[in-house]
């Protein structure tokens, strides 16, 4: 049977516009193409995707089933996109899938999208599979587990299916089927800041945690057996290795859950890693509790490629922490932030800034903590990150027991000196975050010119600055939170805040300008060697 299969567009202001290969959907099709069947995927995101461009393909298309990959952003494009297939006259089975439609209740997808004909929840490979070969073959759907389907007007639900117990067993994702690296976000490597391909891999499924935003275990909240499953460490090199010759990558996303962050595995790991020439430096996502306990495990992963760890910190207090669930310590999190540094290999930090039940003392908490683990010039999107609900998780459930204001809506908060450090926070956003941007990429070119030409004391200059532009942000915020815990917040407040960040961008422009062609040094607050180090992990 031909068979599309569609990773939904993500609407762009729910987009951080850092596109990753989708490999669940790559893993879909591989499955069903060692299954004799001819497979093509549309990437919603990539350079021809959008609504448009997947209402156009899957017309065009002469596929028998149409799958769309959605995720709760994305959710609502599938019906826009089911509807207008049938508007034109599309008759293939339309089936859902993804984090989504497996967090809530099967069923209630189907009611709300009429068109949709099936929905597959949680790991979808054999499901999907063995509703392919129903539907060619004319059978019912009535004995497929992980489906909800619609009989004529009765919606029907399966029951959960036995997760796979060999995560080895499966074909390797199908990528040719993807766009090109080139269309996807690269990384940047230190210190020329150049851009190299990026691609995704995964080497588990599955988190045992209970973090109560986190929707992994909605996701397989349905499903039957272990969750956690884990690939043999070989074969996941050997996989990086063919990637690498194949397709051009030179560095490696894993998209786990929770990477197999345990002695034997690394190890394991880090030896095949060695064997295979190292096929390109990798980054992964682990807790912090885990790498205080295997603090030893970084230097292997160092020598083998590693260049950069991504941690759920999500905060800086305790109170917040305890309401996520957790399970951490703020004392634990710095320290696991100040080994990862102490490696050699850069720091990642996912944090949530704001939520509904946030103060204005739990805001300063975190700015400390920032501050104090030297990752207060991360990504700009932690200082104006908020938390977003996602169906099937615990916050979810207490935030739909009550109004459930929109969130631009002042009731949001449940602290009104909340909701006015926020609105002033869009203020800065609005007035200087673009400008933030342009300048960090105005010194990015004269560091990576000042590295072409070893101009030491040039590039020092460039990095100083990048340094002190990526906290600009944080700092407008503790200037925020420190007048409402003080004299109070009011619109001449907010109004300073902006003036001395634009201040502080037109002197930047200047140096720039100024350093232009020339040597330059310049004072920092910082030492040189510690904000190349810092820097280097917001690259």
């Amino acid at each position: 049977m031909r068979i599309l299969l569609a990773n939904m567009p993500t609407p762009p202001q729910e987009s951080f516009g850092r596109r990753s290969q989708p490999l669940g959907i790559a893993y879909l099709a591989a499955y069903l193409l060692e299954r004799g069947h001819d497979v093509e995927i549309f990437e919603g995101n990539g350079e021809a995707g959008g609504i448009d461009a997947l209402v156009e393909r899957c017309l065009a298309s002469r596929a028998g089933l149409i799958g769309f990959s959605t995720t709760t952003p994305s959710f609502p494009l599938v019906g826009q996109a089911a509807a207008r297939y049938r508007a034109g006259g599309g008759t293939a089975l339309l089936v859902a899938g993804g984090h989504h439609v497996s967090a809530v209740l099967p069923t209630s997808v189907l009611a709300e999208v009429p068109e949709l004909d099936a929905v597959v929840t949680g790991e979808g490979e054999q499901t999907l599979a063995e509703l392919v070969e129903a539907h060619a073959s004319g059978a019912g759907f009535a004995g497929i587990r992980g489906l909800s389907w619609r009989d004529g007007d009765e919606l029907v639900w399966n029951g959960s299916r036995k997760l796979l117990s060999s995560l080895d067993s499966l074909p390797l994702p199908a990528r040719h089927l993807l766009p090109p690296l080139s269309e996807y976000a690269g990384v940047r490597r230190w210190p020329t800041l150049d851009v190299v391909p990026c691609a995704t891999i995964a080497a588990s499924r599955g988190c045992p945690y209970r973090c109560s935003f986190c929707d992994i275990q909605s996701f397989y909240r349905r499903e039957d057996g272990p969750m956690r499953r884990v690939r043999r460490p070989e074969s996941v090199a050997e996989e990086m290795a063919l990637v690498q010759r194949d397709f051009g990558a030179e560095h490696f996303a894993f998209v786990d859950d929770l990477f197999p962050y345990a002695p034997g595995w690394v190890q394991r790991f880090s030896d095949a890693l060695t064997e295979a020439g190292r096929p390109g430096t990798f980054s992964f996502a682990a807790r912090a509790d885990h790498l205080v306990k295997h603090p030893t495990l970084l230097g292997p992963l160092a020598a083998a490629g590693c260049s950069s760890i991504e941690m759920g910190i999500e905060s800086g207090s305790q109170s917040v922490l305890d309401r996520y669930q957790k399970d951490l310590s703020v004392a634990v999190n710095l320290e696991a932030i100040r080994l990862v540094q102490a490696s050699g290999i850069r720091t990642i930090i996912d944090f949530i800034m704001f939520d509904p039940w946030t103060t204005p003392v739990e805001l300063a908490e975190s700015l400390d903590f920032l501050e104090a683990a030297k990752a207060d010039a991360g990504y700009p999107t932690t200082a104006y990150s908020r938390l977003t609900f996602y169906p099937g998780t615990p916050l979810y459930d207490r935030w739909a027991a009550g109004p459930m204001p929109h969130p631009d809506d002042p009731e949001w908060f449940g602290d009104p000196d909340v909701h006015r450090i926020w609105v002033a926070l869009g203020g800065f956003r609005d007035a200087a975050q673009r400008r933030v941007n342009e300048e960090i990429e105005g010194w990015r070119r004269v560091h990576r010119q000042a590295v072409h030409d070893q101009a030491e004391d040039v590039r020092g200059a460039a990095v100083r600055q990048m340094y002190r532009l990526r906290r600009l942000p944080h700092r407008a915020l503790r200037e925020l939170v420190s007048l409402t815990l003080g004299a109070g917040l009011d619109e001449a407040g907010t109004a300073g805040v902006i003036r001395r960040s634009v201040a502080v961008l037109d002197a930047s422009r200047d140096e720039r300008r100024d350093l232009s062609g020339r040597a330059a040094a310049t004072r920092a607050d910082v030492r040189e060697r510690d904000s190349d180090r810092l820097l280097s992990a917001c690259e």
